[in-house]
């Protein structure tokens, strides 16, 4: 579910107003390289400016147009947006600048401020690439590249480098710049010769001139070796060497095989695996790198069982002490990678144990892994994934019900596991019964009931679309977890084995958005945040729109759906498919809390049983001799109170040692 683009639109803004044109300007939005939307952009005199931007992601997608006026400087004065956001709901947004005083609404969210000096807008919902150009046009225009910014923070410009693209009328000279606000990691925007937008790269997404798309190549090289360059910088200044014989003594330890907590311990680690463990404090040996854990917990590091990890989530997973990821969609490629330099030790990031992403290809296919045009081919890509150590295959909507058995066979022949969504026209069971080994997202629980089930209608339900989302917000809160249905499908997960991936947080969400509120997985760590990022962090209009008493109703179900789940034996995997991934695991932990299941089995959930549900447990998941030193020693007992798992002190990964202070402070995080 998760979208790079998602993490970018803070930077975006729009302004419209029908101007006098003096310019057309054409763009082709491109999913993993193929066009699905566009932004047309039209330049008028006197500052004016207008665009029209679309794109179709499986039935989500902004639709909204857009003017404004831009003052001498190019620095916005007038914005107006309207239309649709991502999740289709009301995108409109104004700002204005007059007399130095700036006013801004986007829903109910609305300010006001008295400015002394030129200050750029940064937009609170949809937006779209052109504003990333406007802001940057600014910003080189400025005498320091550097300039406030409304709500609040401020954004500097660096040009990183310059390349050639050929283009349908000749060579086109673009600059690759990069905009840094509170994060030491810069968004990135390309600018031609006349410092128009040319394009960028949002991973999964991207944005060229019209009928360039071959110039994504050569783009998303460059800005992938820039980032990659600042993170092996960041990696090494965050890194303390923890080599030879480290001790950590004093600690109470979470025992994660037994859920018991000891009151004292003192854990030997020799060169990255953990060599001995005592439940009582013992002097350390004078050649040793000794860490105090008095008044601590001392816990194995966590999983995210749900991730699709980029560049921007590495150091947030470090500092939450989150070491180990299961990427459950990305580009293949880029994941081996990842893996690799991870390994070599040139980067920080978690260890990677990546599932092979399948889909047919279709309007509705998503926007990464690889796509099928018949069974033959999928069958294919089930080969090439065992081939190059993936863990897994996740099947998606678009598959069609009779590949699944087919496939599934082909996997557990190769001793991979499969999961993922339920294809459209297919439901849990029929799945389960196919050769599925774990359901992933809630939601897709709730449609194997939806519309009076199977024979009611269930299966002609297009989970293609966002009917996926808004059918269960509608219909979830009339299932009744202890009645016959829910219990025949509890009973066939039983006698299965298969495991359930709830993305529990991110439906939580979906299901009490309350626009103009924080999102439910950030109301913990969003006032941590510079103040600048928190806007992004701020709810608009989403598939629970007129749905409310429904959704919260959905929401109580799912509560009582986990919990008995959870009771029942099958196994809960806690995992984000989010952005801020490192802290709203941590979120996505407290909330499997509330619905009832204790906090010390929360914490094997976390640990120990997502490692066995990988068969990784005989080298990670508990503090145990001859198990890789991947720990975490918290400030407070989480066992008691999870919140606490905000307060991780130090991380050791094999032979590094790391300060989450030390990386909260680089990215303008105020200490928990």
């Amino acid at each position: 579910m998760r979208h790079r683009f998602s993490s970018v639109l803070v930077l975006f803004t729009a302004v419209f107003a029908a101007p006098a044109l003096a310019e057309t300007r054409a763009y082709d939005w491109l999913t993993i390289g193929e066009k699905s939307g566009e932004l047309i952009v039209e330049e008028g005199e006197a500052g004016a400016l207008s665009y029209r931007f679309s794109f179709n992601d499986r039935g989500r997608g902004p639709e909204i147009e857009a003017t404004y006026r831009l003052d001498a400087a190019g620095v916005p004065t007038s914005i107006e947006i309207t239309g649709k956001n991502y999740r289709k709901g009301d995108a409109a947004e104004t700002f204005t600048l007059e007399d130095g005083v700036a006013k801004w609404k986007s829903g109910p969210t609305e300010g006001e401020s008295r400015i002394e000096e030129p200050a750029l807008y940064r937009i609170i919902g949809a937006g779209s690439p052109e504003h990333t150009a406007i802001l940057a046009r600014a910003l080189l225009a400025d005498a320091d590249g550097r300039m406030p910014t409304l709500p609040a923070g401020e954004l500097s410009i660096a040009a990183v480098e310059t390349a050639e693209f050929k283009g349908p009328g000749g060579p086109v000279t673009a600059t690759l710049y990069g905009l840094t606000a509170a994060s030491p990691y810069p968004d990135y925007i390309w600018l031609d010769q006349d410092r128009k937008l040319f394009g960028a790269d949002f991973g999964w997404f991207a944005i060229a001139p019209a009928g360039m798309a071959d110039a994504m190549t050569i783009m998303k090289a460059r800005q992938d070796a820039a980032r990659t360059a600042r993170i092996e910088e960041l990696s090494a200044s965050f890194a303390e060497d923890a080599g030879g014989l480290v001790v950590i003594r004093g600690a109470k330890l979470f025992d994660s095989l037994t859920g018991e907590t000891h009151a004292q311990s003192t854990v030997f680690v020799q060169d990255g695996v953990i060599s001995a463990v005592y439940d009582k404090t013992l002097k350390a040996p004078d050649d040793a790198k000794v860490i105090d854990g008095r008044g601590k917990t001392l816990l194995p590091a966590l999983w995210d069982m749900h991730a699709h990890i980029g560049a921007d989530d590495y150091f947030s997973y470090i500092a939450a002490g989150v070491l180990n990821v299961r990427d459950m969609a990305n580009d293949p490629d880029y994941l081996i990678r990842l893996r690799a330099d991870t390994a070599a030790g040139k980067i920080a990031a978690p260890d990677v144990w990546p599932m092979g992403f399948i889909d047919k290809r279709s309007p509705f296919a998503a926007p990464t892994g690889m796509l099928a045009d018949d069974l033959d081919e999928a069958l294919q890509f089930v080969e090439w994934y065992a081939q190059r150590g993936f863990r897994g295959v996740k099947l998606y909507s678009s598959i069609e019900p009779e590949w699944v058995a087919p496939i599934a066979e082909a996997a557990h022949a190769r001793g991979l596991m499969v999961l993922g969504h339920i294809p459209a026209g297919m439901v849990a069971e029929e799945a389960i019964r196919a050769g599925y080994d774990e359901i992933t997202h809630i939601n897709m629980l709730f449609l194997n009931f939806a519309a009076g089930g199977i024979e009611g209608g269930a299966k002609k339900i297009d989970t293609r679309t966002p009917q996926r989302f808004i059918v269960p917000i509608r219909e979830g809160g009339e299932l009744d977890p202890e009645g016959a249905e829910f219990t025949a499908l509890l009973e066939l997960m039983k006698e299965r084995g298969v495991a359930h991936d709830p993305t529990y947080t991110i439906f939580q969400d979906m299901f009490l958005n309350e626009p103009g509120e924080y999102l439910t997985n950030a109301v913990r760590f969003a006032d941590n945040l510079p103040e600048a990022a928190r806007t992004g962090l701020i709810a608009g209009e989403s598939f629970n729109k007129g749905l409310e008493a429904e959704g919260r109703a959905t929401s109580d179900a799912a509560k009582a759906i986990v919990k008995k789940l959870h009771e029942e034996g099958v196994r809960i995997l806690p995992g984000t498919d989010s952005s801020y991934a490192g802290f709203v695991l941590l979120r996505d932990l407290e909330l499997l809390a509330d619905a009832g299941i204790p906090s010390n089995e929360v914490l094997q959930l976390a640990t120990i049983e997502s490692a066995r549900h990988l068969n990784l447990d005989q080298s990670l998941g508990s503090v145990t001799p001859g198990k890789k030193a991947h720990l975490i020693l918290v400030d407070g007992d989480p066992t008691t109170d999870l919140q606490d798992l905000l307060k991780v002190e130090r991380v050791m990964k094999d032979t590094s040692l790391y300060r989450p202070a030390d990386i909260h402070a680089a990215f303008g995080i105020e200490p928990f």
